[in-house]
C-alpha cells in the first residue's frame, strides 16, 4: 500500500515538473522570437512538441517561426496542424493564406457540398471531450423527459415532442463527437515537400506524367501501395506520387 502511494506521489511530482519545464520552454521561445532569435525559438518550441505536447497556440508559434526563417513549407505544415485542433482560429487561417501566397501554392479549392460544410461547422464547435460532456448532458435530459412523459397525465404532446427533440440532439452530439475525434486522429492529409513532385498515372516511375504538384500544396491520401500513395489535390485531381515527397499533417 505504501509503495502504491509513493508511486502516485512521484507520478504527480513528475507531471508537475514536466508542466513547469514545458511552460519555461514556451516562455523562452516567445522571448527568443520577440528578440528575433528565430533559430533558438524554433528549438525551444520543437522541444515541447517532442514531449508529445500539442496545442493550436504551439503550432501557431512554430509556424510563425518557420515563416520568419523563410521556410514557408514547414510554416504551412504547422499552420495546418494548428487548424486541425482549432479550425476556426482567425490568425491561423490568415497566416496560412499568407504562407501559401509566398510559395504560390494556393490553388482553386473545390468547395464541399453545403451539407458537408454545415456538418463540419457543427463538429468544429467543440473538442471531442466537450462533445462527450454535451452528449452526457443531453442523455440525462432525455431520461428526465422520458420519466415526466411516462408518469404525466397532462401535456403529453409537448413532453413527447420535447423528448424526441432531446433524443435527436443526443444522437447528433454523439455523431459530432465521433466525427471530430476521427478528424483529429486521421492521417490522410499531408503537405507536399518535394521540390518537383510529378503525379503519375500509376504507382510506377515509368508511368505517364499526369500533373505537377506544387511544393507546400495540401493533399488528401486516398490509397497506398508500397512506397507510393494516391493523392487527391484540393482542386479535385488525383495522381500517384512517392510517399517520401509528403509530410503528414
Amino acid at each position: 500500500m505504501k509503495k502504491c502511494i509513493y508511486i502516485i506521489i512521484m507520478l504527480f511530482i513528475s507531471l508537475g515538473l514536466n508542466a513547469q519545464t514545458q511552460n519555461k520552454l514556451f516562455e523562452e521561445g516567445n522571448k527568443q522570437f520577440k528578440n528575433k532569435e528565430y533559430e533558438l525559438a524554433l528549438k525551444s518550441y520543437l522541444s515541447i512538441e517532442k514531449q508529445n505536447i500539442f496545442s493550436a497556440e504551439l503550432y501557431y508559434n512554430i509556424g510563425n517561426t518557420y515563416f520568419r526563417l523563410n521556410d514557408y513549407t514547414n510554416s504551412i505544415l504547422y499552420y495546418e496542424r494548428g487548424l486541425r485542433l482549432n479550425p476556426n482560429d482567425e490568425d491561423l487561417n490568415i497566416n496560412l493564406k499568407v504562407a501559401k501566397a509566398r510559395l504560390k501554392s494556393d490553388i482553386y479549392i473545390v468547395p464541399n457540398f453545403f451539407l458537408v460544410r454545415w456538418w463540419n461547422n457543427i463538429t468544429n464547435l467543440f473538442t471531442p471531450s466537450w462533445w462527450t460532456i454535451v452528449s452526457i448532458t443531453l442523455l440525462l435530459i432525455t431520461c428526465i423527459l422520458f420519466i415526466f412523459y411516462y408518469f404525466s397525465f397532462e401535456k403529453k404532446i409537448i413532453l413527447f415532442y420535447s423528448l424526441l427533440l432531446s433524443l435527436l440532439l443526443f444522437i447528433m452530439s454523439c455523431f459530432a463527437g465521433y466525427t471530430r475525434q476521427s478528424q483529429l486522429s486521421s492521417k490522410n492529409q499531408a503537405i507536399v515537400f518535394g521540390e518537383q513532385t510529378v503525379g503519375k498515372d500509376s504507382p510506377d516511375k515509368n508511368s505517364s506524367d499526369k500533373m505537377k504538384i506544387l511544393k507546400g500544396q495540401k493533399i488528401k491520401i486516398v490509397d497506398k501501395e508500397d512506397k507510393w500513395i494516391r493523392v487527391k489535390t484540393e482542386d479535385g485531381k488525383e495522381a500517384w506520387i512517392e510517399n517520401q515527397d509528403v509530410v503528414i499533417i
